[in-house]
């Protein structure tokens, strides 16, 4: 026999008291990708605009619309808004944008902060890495970097995820402040967000919400599962960034998951239809009005979040895309048996 010695024989106990103080859970989103071979490149769309020869600018027009197609006409039409590109007028209205002091300065800027995109591209794939694991049989799609003098974030068409490079240029970049942007939302505005974000809009694109019954619980869910769907492609990031949270207001929430629970459920919130009452506990705000100042905005969806992870926990064997299809919402909650 074997006889440990009493130093071991301590570290033996700790070990096994931590597993079971911890439960000794491992994390089921934690998936070995090593053998899956992808590389997404970050395409700059907005270099290749802003640095197109004018001297021959119909043929530079012909060769973008040839390379990004269903995007270039949304880019023209609703993001930058100067038309499609088939009009008469289009190639003097591009030239404009193009040669505008301010969106030249702002392009420039953005060159700047995103001069090297190569941990970028790193972080986009791993992410849909994990994408491939789950949906084998998909096909990830192009991101394709635009700069719109901050009109729009994000934007998905076809197989492209369009993403706003201004939008992400740092919490001290000076541009939000002379816009006034609000402290809530220029703290989201860091180049580590873009991964998350660009995975947020490519799984509303493909889980749209079914508003076949909107209320507040609902929303919650939906939220929730779009917040799970991004934590499985990246189950190795925090939580915090995940929610675009401060750690102050992440606390807040792990403290309070409880009562926020209870006032929803006693305030009869769960099942309001009130478009007010909804936006107030899903949408971006300084704080959720219903709770606390010290609590962030969105505060809702986290905790939805929390219930499509009691459901996952109570399903193991439920795969990604069968939880992310559960589309009956009060029967996602009721099966969960979620008890903050």
């Amino acid at each position: 026999m074997i006889m440990m010695r009493p130093v071991h024989r301590l570290l033996f106990f700790l070990a096994c008291l931590a597993c079971l103080v911890n439960g000794c859970k491992s994390n089921p989103l934690e998936v070995d990708i090593s053998g899956i071979e992808l590389q997404v490149t970050l395409e700059r769309f907005d270099q290749a605009l802003f640095e197109m020869d004018q001297d021959t600018l119909d043929r530079a027009i012909d060769a973008l619309y040839v390379q990004y197609g269903d995007f270039f006409d949304v880019y023209n039409v609703h993001v930058i808004s100067i038309g499609q590109a088939s009009s008469r007028r289009y190639p003097s209205y591009l030239s404009m944008f193009i040669n505008d002091p301010t969106n030249r300065e702002v392009y420039e800027y953005t060159n700047q902060v995103f001069a090297s995109t190569h941990e970028l591209e790193e972080e986009l794939s791993d992410g849909f890495r994990h994408y491939l694991y789950h949906f084998p049989d998909s096909v990830p799609p192009r991101v394709v970097a635009y700069v719109s003098r901050f009109n729009q974030g994000l934007f998905t068409v076809s197989h492209f995820i369009g993403v706003g490079l201004d939008q992400y240029l740092g919490s001290d970049c000076p541009y939000y402040q002379q816009m006034g942007t609000p402290k809530y939302l220029v703290q989201k505005k860091e180049p580590a967000r873009v991964p998350l974000d660009v995975m947020t809009a490519w799984a509303t694109s493909i889980y749209p919400y079914n508003d076949s019954l909107d209320n507040v619980l609902s929303r919650m869910i939906w939220h929730g599962q779009i917040a799970w769907f991004v934590d499985a492609m990246y189950p190795g990031v925090d939580e915090m960034l995940k929610m675009g949270f401060m750690e102050d207001q992440m606390k807040w929430c792990r403290n309070n998951e409880r009562q926020m629970w209870t006032h929803l459920v006693e305030e009869k919130l769960l099942f309001s239809s009130d478009p007010l009452n909804i936006r107030k506990l899903v949408e971006d705000a300084p704080y959720t009005s219903f709770y606390t100042s010290e609590s962030p905005g969105r505060a809702a969806v986290w905790q939805g979040w929390q219930i499509v992870k009691a459901y996952a926990e109570r399903f193991p064997r439920m795969t990604v895309r069968q939880i992310m299809s559960q589309r009956n919402y009060q029967e996602l909650l009721r099966e969960s048996r979620y008890d903050p």
